[in-house]
């Protein structure tokens, strides 16, 4: 009988939910069967877990008419939850989500059970299980799938989830802050009380403050000013956005250039909105002749291909990691 399980990521301004077939395991089809998606509620808890439950319920009828067994809800959650499921904080995305008892209440009103664990590492998950992670033989060992899979969302902020052979780094999120180290000696104020924080860098917000830097509103009142925006316009040969995306590389290398000494990741996935513009930048975000872990040390640098679906996979497949846990 087939398996399935409800992932939910919760994001800065969309939550998705999407039905996730378990059974299906690694193989090439899409496991995910069905996806909604709704804007993010941040104010009122009461309209956030009113939009989340009619899309379990939903979910639930449609695995009710296939005779499927429901594992249950998994969810991405943007900041610390303990084993329990009770968000400890996320620190002012969520404002009413303060030492919230979440998991429990899903569980309650629908019967299912609730598992939660961090937004970045729910979508490193899913990255390592169905993404690039599935099957490459690319690492430390020629021949050997890769193992260690570092995943970077970049973001309304910067996300960072480890796994080790298709499963989380620890089972609690406690370096999910791991995007806060600071990385350069400016005036950019991160939300976390420091400056020249890698996370203020390289996050959206980041590319904006280097573009209002450089005079872009004074010289493109026309065009709107986002990361998107800048990103595209590179690509159009515009040498003021070429100017930026470098400075925002040379943020990005530096990051990735000390992850890479913390965890000595086989591979690393950029994930994220930001993550597209990305393409052609691959090969300079990181210096392979720098001290190493091991002689023969490599990594490799790539673009997310489950792009959204990351972080519904992730979620919903926390039922098969905890079993394996």
């Amino acid at each position: 009988m087939k398996t399935l399980a409800i992932g939910i990521d919760i994001g800065g301004t969309r939550t998705k939910i999407g039905l996730v077939n378990l059974s299906s395991g690694q193989s090439e089809c899409n496991p995910v069967e069905s996806i909604l998606v709704a804007p993010t509620e941040t104010k009122d808890r009461d309209r956030f877990l009113r939009t989340i439950g009619e899309a379990i319920s939903q979910l639930k009828a449609k695995a009710a008419a296939e005779k499927a067994v429901l594992a249950g809800v998994g969810i991405g959650v943007p900041g610390f939850v303990f084993a329990d499921g009770t968000v400890d904080s996320t620190y002012g995305s969520l404002e009413f989500m303060e030492d919230y008892p979440l998991a429990a209440h899903i569980q309650q009103q629908h019967d299912l059970p609730c598992l939660l664990d961090n937004d970045a590492r729910v979508v490193a998950l899913g990255e390592a299980i169905y993404g690039h992670g599935r099957g490459r033989s690319v690492g430390r060992i020629p021949g050997v799938p890769v193992s260690r899979v570092l995943v970077l969302t970049l973001g309304t902020g910067l996300g960072i989830g480890f796994t080790v052979d298709g499963k989380l780094d620890g089972q609690l999120p406690f370096a999910h802050m791991g995007g806060h180290m600071t990385i350069a000696t400016n005036d950019f104020v991160c939300y976390c009380g420091k400056t020249g924080c890698l996370e203020s860098l390289v996050s959206s917000a980041g590319v904006i403050q280097i573009a209002s830097r450089t005079g872009w509103i004074q010289k493109y009142p026309g065009l709107p000013l986002t990361a998107e925006t800048i990103f595209n316009q590179k690509k159009a040969g515009n040498f003021d956005a070429e100017v930026i995306v470098k400075e925002y590389c040379g943020y990005l290398k530096t990051g990735i250039d000390n992850y890479v000494n913390l965890y000595a990741p086989d591979m690393i996935v950029l994930g994220g909105g930001i993550a597209k513009g990305l393409k052609s930048e691959l090969s300079r975000l990181h210096n392979p002749v720098l001290l190493n872990a091991y002689k023969a040390y490599k990594t490799t640098i790539l673009l997310s291909e489950l792009e959204e679906q990351a972080g519904i996979l992730g979620s919903a497949a926390l039922f098969n990691e905890r079993k394996r846990g």
